[in-house]
């Protein structure tokens, strides 16, 4: 599958422009994707050859693919070549293939593509959205509002870009400017930095085991179970957290499920579904729990992220509160002097 030549075909739905001083900003070719959140999971609505599919938004995947189980739903014919392989949380899936002639995912529209089929448990969703078509340019993430938009900008200052808010965080992106299907950034957990990715495919925030060991944090509790791409589940454990610095936001008293990411890896890292490049393995995933709590944009252009405190717990490890609410074991977040 060519992502270059994928993403080149996102039809052009609107133009968002800077105003007063600021009218050299441009944000084009602007695709607005409605989403809804179900099980704590990112999900919209698309269509395959005119057979309706439920599709996952998901960063954490390096790549766009059908699961495996939706294949005989969707009337599609696998085919099968060379044995490569996916990895990701619950171990590796072979990867075969689809031919497709009509994929939609909202204004999205691909045409005669071929598409990577993976994923060995059944799950609910068909499809994944992944990086390759959401982050090639620049996404934004109104989950509040219901809304996930991908966009090209250009002459936009970083101060610029959060075109909603006057006040804002902001965080720089870390790796390659060509590497734009992962976003990745750096944290501070108890001081400690740590290498972090937006992971709109997993429902919760997790922090690497050997990660935590080195930060020093508290294990209180046993966590759930999660499974990814693969056969296999990971075991969790809640720990709490002094401090979380995301860019110059401070969330304190937080507590985040800890897993042993790497546990069934034997080739390659990973994200949360599709493996990364050894050596830029995630030390920690920012799931939909942080995601829910701020309105972001992602910038590629500039190699920023601006994110925007909307209400409710940044970090948790169970079901979500409304919207307005907060946790009672952890406060919101902090500026950075505070």
């Amino acid at each position: 599958m060519n992502a270059v030549g994928l993403f080149s075909s996102i039809a052009v739905c609107g133009v968002l422009a800077a105003s007063g001083a600021h009218a050299r900003c441009r944000m084009t070719n602007v695709v607005a994707i409605p989403v809804a959140e179900d099980s704590q999971q990112l999900v919209t609505r698309g269509a395959i050859d005119g057979r309706s599919m439920r599709v996952l938004i998901d960063t954490g995947s390096n790549a766009s693919l059908i699961w495996r189980s939706a294949v005989e739903r969707l009337g599609l014919h696998v085919m099968t070549g060379p044995r490569m392989r996916m990895l990701g949380l619950g171990g590796e899936s072979y990867v075969d293939a689809t031919f497709v002639h009509k994929l939609q995912v909202g204004s999205v529209a691909l045409k005669n593509v071929r598409v990577p089929v993976a994923g060995d448990l059944p799950i609910d969703i068909d499809f994944i959205l992944g990086g390759d078509l959401l982050v090639r340019g620049s996404v934004e993430f109104d989950v509040r509002h219901g809304v996930v938009r991908t966009m090209q900008t250009a002459q936009c200052s970083p101060a610029e870009l959060p075109y909603w808010a006057e006040t804002y965080s902001m965080a720089d992106l870390i790796g390659s400017p060509r590497d734009t299907r992962a976003v990745r950034l750096e944290v501070l957990l108890n001081g400690h930095r740590v290498r972090a990715q937006i992971d709109s495919g997993s429902s919760l925030s997790f922090v690497g085991e050997p990660v935590t060991d080195a930060a020093g944090v508290r294990y209180v509790d046993h966590g759930l179970e999660v499974v990814g791409i693969g056969q296999h589940s990971l075991k969790t454990w809640i720990a709490e957290v002094d401090s979380v610095k995301v860019g110059d936001e401070i969330v304190r008293g937080a507590r985040l499920l800890v897993a042993s990411l790497g546990k069934y890896q034997t080739m390659e890292h990973i994200g949360s579904r599709i493996p990364v490049p050894a050596g830029q393995q995630p030390e920690m995933l920012l799931g939909m729990d942080f995601l829910r709590a701020h309105h972001v944009l992602i910038d590629n252009a500039t190699r920023k992220m601006v994110f925007t405190y909307e209400g409710g717990p940044v970090f948790q490890i169970d079901n979500p509160a409304a919207p307005d609410a907060t946790s009672s074991d952890q406060t919101g977040p902090l500026s950075a002097d505070d």
